[in-house]
Order: C-alpha cells, then structure tokens, then sequence
C-alpha cells in the first residue's frame, strides 16, 4: 500500500509540473483552450482523472487492484504527453517512451520505500536486508531497460552529437546522465554491500541515501527537460571554434593530418612500451607514463581530425532548395561574385586574373563538404581574399545563394547518376518547385516526399512529347507519381486519360532551368555550359526526396520500357529511411 502511494505522489508532481509547463507557455487566457483542445490537454485531463479515481480506491476500496490499475493508466498518460510521444513517427517510439516513464517511476517509488523503511526498527533487522536484496535483483532488469529506452529517447530527442554539446536541452540531458551515474554508482555499493554478509546496516543506509537523493535530482531534470524545447527542433549555435569531423580534415589537407595521426600513434604507443617496461620495478612511474601518453596522443589526434567551425556552422537553411531560391542565388551569384568566381564558377573571373587572386572552383565537390552553416559564415564574414556581403545582402539573400552554389556543385557531381539506381545510396537532393492543378489548387513537388516515389519528366523539344504521351498511356497505376513538365502550349496536346499524372505548365522555363544544372553525365559533362537543354531528362525521385537515376534522350533514344521502370521503383520501396545532411538542412 505504501509503494502504491509512493507512486501516486510521483505521478501527482509529475502531472502539476507538466501542466505548470503548459500554463506558462500560453498564459492565463489561453489556459483552458489548451487543455481542452490540445492533444496534450486531453491527456491531462485524464490522467487527472485516473489520480482521483486511484485516491478514491485507495481510501474507501479495500481491495488495492483497483488503484493500482488507475495509477498505471496514469502514469501512461505521463508517458503519452511527452516530446517523443507527442510528435512520433512510428508507433514503437511511444511504446519507448511508456516504458522509459512506467518502469523509472515504479523504480524510484520502490527505492523511497526502501528508504523510509531504512529509517524504521526495521532497518536494523534481517527483513530489511531481504527486501533490499529482492528490491535489488528487480531494479538491475529494469534500471537496464530505463537506460536503454532513455538511450533510444535520447536519439530522438537530441538527434545528433551538437545538439548535445551545444543546446539548453542537450546540457540539461548531460547533467541529468552524470547525476544517472552516481545512482548506478550507488546501487553498484549496495550490490557490493549485500554480497559481504555485513552485521550492520549503517553503510547500506548510506549508499541508499545517496541514491535517493540522486534519483530525486533526476526526477526534478526529467521534470526540467519535460519543458524545454527539444535539441532536434533547437537551432544549433556552436560555441566551439573547431568541430570534429575526421573525414573532412583528411580530405582537405591528407598530408598534414596524416602527419598528425602518425605522430599521436607514435606517443600512444611510446606510453605502452614504457609502461610495459616499468610496470613491475616501477608501476608508479608506469602508470603516469601511460596516463600522459594517453591524454597527449589524444589531444594531437583530435587536432588532427577537426576542422575549424563558427557560431552558424550547424544552422540549416531556412530556404528550401526549389527552382525560385536556386535562380535567385544564381541572380545574386552573376551580381556579386562573378567578376572573382568566373561565369562558370570556376575561380577565373577577370577580377582574379587582374590581381593574380585564386577564388575558389565552386563546381568541384568540396563545396559540399562544408555545411550551409560555413558557407553562410563566410558569404557574412568573408574567408581569405573574398569580403564579407552581410551588409550587402540579406539573410534570406545570402541563404538563396548558398542554395545556387550547392545546387551548382551536386549538378557537375550529377555526372556519376545512371540509368539504375545505386541500392541504399541517396545523396542528390531533388529541387522543389510550386505548380498549379486542375482545381486550381496548388501544389508542391516535396509534398508527395515520405509517401510515394515521383517519375519527373522534363520536355524541352516537341519531339519528345511522343514518350510523354507513352508514359500517360502506360502508367496507370504506377507505384510512382508521374509529373511532366512541358511547355504551357504543349501541356494541352498531351492527353491525360485515366493516368493519375500532373501535367506542369513550365511559364518562364524556371523549372527546365533549375532541374537543367542534373543534367550532366560522363558522356556528356558540358563543362563550359554550352548544352544546357536536353530534349528530354526523366529523373527517378525515391519517397525521401532524392533523385536516383537519370535518362537523357540524347543517350537513350529508346526510352526505357515502363515495365523495367515498375521493377526499379519496387525495389526501391523496400528501402527504409537514410538520414543525409544533402536534404535535410533543407527541411
């Protein structure tokens, strides 16, 4: 009965401190729509419910099943209004979350009994000692169950290791592990203690003591991290000067970091030897020898692998990357940069040449592996030679212009995309773009992203309105949206029928220009930008947004049969989710 109380008390402050949240997050007028119209609210409400209905059981039931079946829908309903249960993708994310909350307040509602029991006559007894070691032999299945699911949270929540370091929520999360720790710490104790047999209890109270409090600390984190925005919805500001990024450093300067590697192995390795050597006449000595070693390879290593970074390197870019952004940064690009960078972006504008400068080819891939955060930076601040534009252009303006520049870069890298797709390997974002339907409605590309695969065709010659009108005929339903994209004369010749297509009216040619920089392939790289419309270009978009084949006319006068393309899209349904920064800055 006590345990049960316990409980009920934990959830009681649990639920005051989520409502308290959402008191002050929509002020007093606000309060009761929130609670009665929010998905959140509701889940108070019957929490709140479910405690009174436990109380009431408790109080005038004699049988305890009753409560305790309350309680546990109570404590569900603590587990239901959090983050990750509150914005889940998967069903198997809130059944982690319900166990995290369930199992940690079972656990510490047993650990405050064990304690209020310790400072009873029945601390000094056997009885005690028995519930202890049964309480004990419990809590190490469910503390592993807790620490994996807060683990599992914990990825969803924060989502990557910047926004751990560099976030309230993240901060937070690291106080809240290190406090986790002395409670395993504690419980490591009293583990140690139970397997000696000892006369006295003093020690065990102790250490229980300890774990309490420091589990009560966790509570109150818990509660604190309950109320702060999530380290995966947080922008990112990174207060470091440096970020780790090993792959980078190695590619962008492969002798120095070498160099660098080679010399942290060289003192790891000087430290062993020297402690395998003293380690018996000396073990002192060896041991600070290989401690020093240790730290002084690790600190070389860590130079060597990292990369300098700034204040925005993390943040993503607010300008989804579609056909208005990337002509815009293409504006801007031929406004601002093109006397150094060249018309083709190659670092030999006639600026450069006059005084000798050496602006960087903006078409090679390293362009890509610096974040849009960098980038921004330095379009802000400048980098070498090159002036910063932050009081020449805008926010918005500078972003667009990143946008122009990786769309410019993926677009000579669009040399390696073939006819089929490589298995698991999404790297080439798609490029958004708004359109009007029948009904007048509009529409964009990136809203069928997450559901279905896209078949985008680009129509830039009569000729090819033929394998148009084929693919309307023949695709009824495909396992892929069919969009074409023609000229607005040609988008009435082409008969539709009972094909669930979208005919796209290109007004301006925006669309045929922007998708125009994928183009490329080995046997036609255009490096000097002299073919930049293909009679036709078919693009094979997956369900996560990222172009996977290519088909130009001009390579392909057969046009692939739909039925080779049926089997290409099914295989790529079978794939799952693969996380690339090449789209998601822009989400």
């Amino acid at each position: 009965m006590g345990l049960v109380f316990l409980a009920l008390v934990l959830a009681l402050i649990r639920l005051v401190c989520t409502a308290w949240t959402l008191q002050g997050l929509s002020g007093e007028e606000n309060t009761y729509l929130l609670i009665s119209q929010t998905y959140v609210g509701q889940i108070i409400c019957a929490q709140t419910a479910c405690l009174l209905l436990t109380l009431v059981c408790l109080l005038f039931i004699t049988s305890i099943k009753p409560g305790v079946f309350f309680l546990f829908i109570a404590m569900l309903g603590s587990a239901l209004s959090g983050h990750v249960a509150a914005a889940a993708d998967h069903w198997s994310q809130t059944v982690v979350s319900v166990l995290h909350v369930v199992f940690a307040q079972l656990w510490l509602a047993g650990l405050i009994s064990l304690g209020w029991q310790a400072k009873s006559s029945e601390s000094t007894s056997d009885i005690w000692r028995l519930r202890l070691a049964r309480f004990s032999k419990w809590a190490l299945p469910a503390m592993s169950l807790i620490l994996l699911s807060g683990i599992l949270l914990s990825r969803w929540t924060v989502a990557s290791w910047p926004g751990l370091l560099a976030t309230p929520y993240g901060l937070l999360l690291m106080i809240k592990l290190m406090m986790v720790s002395g409670v395993l710490l504690c419980a490591f104790q009293l583990r140690r203690w139970l397997s000696t047999h000892p006369t006295s209890n003093a020690m065990a109270r102790t250490w229980l003591t300890s774990e309490i409090s420091l589990a009560l600390a966790v509570l109150f984190m818990a509660g604190w991290l309950a109320s702060t925005v999530p380290a995966a919805h947080e922008t990112i500001f990174w207060p470091f000067t440096f970020r780790w990024a090993a792959v980078l450093a190695w590619q962008q300067d492969p002798v120095s970091t070498g160099q660098q590697l080679a010399l942290g192995m060289m003192l790891g390795l000087i430290g062993l030897s020297l402690w395998l050597i003293w380690r018996q006449a000396y073990p002192r000595r060896a041991k600070w020898a290989l401690i020093i070693s240790v730290l002084t390879a690790s600190v070389v290593t860590l130079a060597a692998t990292s990369i300098p970074a700034y204040p925005s390197t993390y943040i993503h870019s607010p300008a989804r990357l579609d056909t208005a952004s990337v002509y815009a940064g293409q504006v801007l690009y031929e406004q601002h940069c093109l006397a150094c960078h060249g018309l083709h972006a190659r670092g030999d504008g006639p600026v450069a040449r006059l005084n000798q400068l050496k602006p960087a080819n903006l078409t090679e891939p390293h362009v890509n592996w610096h974040t849009h955060g960098d980038m921004f930076w330095w379009l802000s601040h400048g980098k070498g030679d090159m002036p910063g534009f932050a009081d020449v252009l805008s926010i918005d303006e500078r972003w667009h212009l990143i946008n122009w520049l990786i769309t410019l870069s993926m677009g000579y890298e669009a040399r390696t995309l073939t006819p089929k797709p490589a298995p698991f390997n999404p790297w080439l974002p798609s490029i958004d773009f708004r359109f009007q339907m029948e009904n007048n409605s509009f529409i964009s590309l990136s809203e069928w992203r997450g559901l279905h695969a896209v078949h985008l065709v680009i129509v830039n010659q009569s000729a090819e309105l033929k394998r148009a009108q084929e693919l309307l005929t023949q695709m009824k339903g495909f396992p892929a949206q069919l969009v074409i994209v023609v000229k607005p004369e040609w988008s009435q010749v082409l008969d539709k029928g009972s094909c669930e297509a979208i005919i796209v009216a290109d007004k301006n040619g925006d669309i045929a220009k922007a998708w125009s920089h994928y183009r490329r392939s080995f046997a036609s790289p255009d490096f000097e930008n002299q073919d930049q419309q293909v009679a036709r270009t078919e693009f094979l978009i997956d369900r996560f947004g990222f172009v996977r084949a290519r088909w130009r006319s001009d390579e392909m006068p057969t046009a692939a049969p739909v039925a080779e393309l049926k089997v290409l899209y099914d295989s790529l349904s079978l794939e799952g989710e693969i996380k690339s920064a090449a789209i998601h800055q822009h989400d």
